[in-house]
């Protein structure tokens, strides 16, 4: 296989959570088999946008990487947050300048951190610890076994494609980016999975190996452990049946679908489609997808049409160019 370069990892990272995750958003809420399959872009009649828009998980993706790229590749947690509020509130970084589609736990969450800042005004908003106050009420509000979304684990992945030179610094900031939103442990450590697993991609890494990384990754959390301690090789990913596999708005099933059509197909195109055609949450399972078959297969991995017919697809070029240029800058 051509050796990939770093920028078109990157690049295909972010644009693959946008495409994948544009592919699904008209069949989500779908149960699987209820609709005819997805082969391209089609009107999203659930929020009755246009082909080719991508939803919040893209949204949020972008909150997350424009504020790493503001802060010159550090992770200032409230810097995310602000953003997801304007994203909220004002429609930033959206597909159509207007918040359409938010999960219930995003929105109980930015609204504790919208009354934190309301009340802390004299904070100064580049401080790296000026989310800490706050992090209190998320927790006794959040961090609970029933708030277990996949509302973190979908944005994630710009973290990986800031600090792919740094393992541990990498998996240290997709735990912190979930806890934001989702501190329950079952959130932060399917980011940190999922996290690795793009890390070494970016790095090369071939499917066999990725597999076997992740076989041998402790799993801490039992939920997780549950679903995922079954898959010891690449034969495992690829030889489980479509039927056990969910793909609802749970993270451990989002991780575990995601997973599941990225080891089991050979392309960008193939694993795609097989990701939004599970139905039910099927932009969230696209859009992590996207951003792990984005960084293996390269930018030009990305079927172009694809690429040419999301809306906005210049708000999402001039964000992977920010994430190319950090990553250029970095020792």
């Amino acid at each position: 296989m051509e050796t990939l370069s770093i920028p078109s990892r990157i690049k295909g990272s972010i644009f693959g959570v946008a495409v994948v995750d544009a592919l699904g958003g008209p069949v989500e809420f779908q149960p699987r088999g209820s609709f005819d399959p997805v082969t391209g872009f089609q009107h999203n009649h659930n929020f009755d946008v246009p082909p080719g828009t991508w939803t919040d998980d893209t949204s949020m993706t972008l909150c997350l990487a424009q504020a790493l790229i503001e802060h010159k590749g550090n992770f200032i947690p409230q810097a995310a947050i602000r953003n997801y509020i304007d994203w909220m509130d004002k429609g930033y970084l959206s597909a159509t300048n207007e918040c359409f589609d938010i999960g219930a736990g995003t929105t109980k969450a930015l609204m504790i951190w919208q009354s934190y800042f309301d009340r802390s005004q004299g904070l100064q908003k580049d401080d790296p610890e000026g989310h800490e106050g706050g992090q209190r009420g998320i927790n006794k509000a959040l961090k609970l076994k029933h708030f277990c979304g996949n509302g973190s684990l979908m944005r994630v992945s710009p973290i990986a494609l800031v600090y792919f030179r740094n393992m541990p610094e990498a998996l240290a900031n997709a735990a912190a980016s979930s806890e934001v939103t989702h501190p329950y442990p079952t959130c932060t450590e399917a980011c940190t999975l999922y996290t690795k697993m793009l890390v070494l991609a970016l790095h090369g890494a071939s499917k066999a190996s990725l597999a076997t990384s992740f076989a041998e990754t402790p799993i801490q959390d039992d939920n997780l452990q549950a679903r995922l301690s079954q898959y010891k090789s690449l034969a495992g990913w690829e030889s489980q049946d479509e039927d056990n596999i969910k793909s609802s708005g749970f993270v451990v099933s989002t991780l575990e679908a995601a997973l599941w059509a990225f080891f089991s197909t050979g392309s960008f195109q193939e694993g795609a489609l097989r990701a939004v055609n599970l139905g039910w949450d099927a932009d969230t399972v696209g859009a992590v997808y996207g951003g792990l078959a984005g960084a293996f297969y390269g930018f030009d991995g990305i079927p172009a049409e694809w690429v040419g017919g999301l809306l906005r697809g210049d708000v999402v070029d001039g964000v992977a160019e920010g994430l190319v240029r950090l990553a250029g800058e970095s020792p």
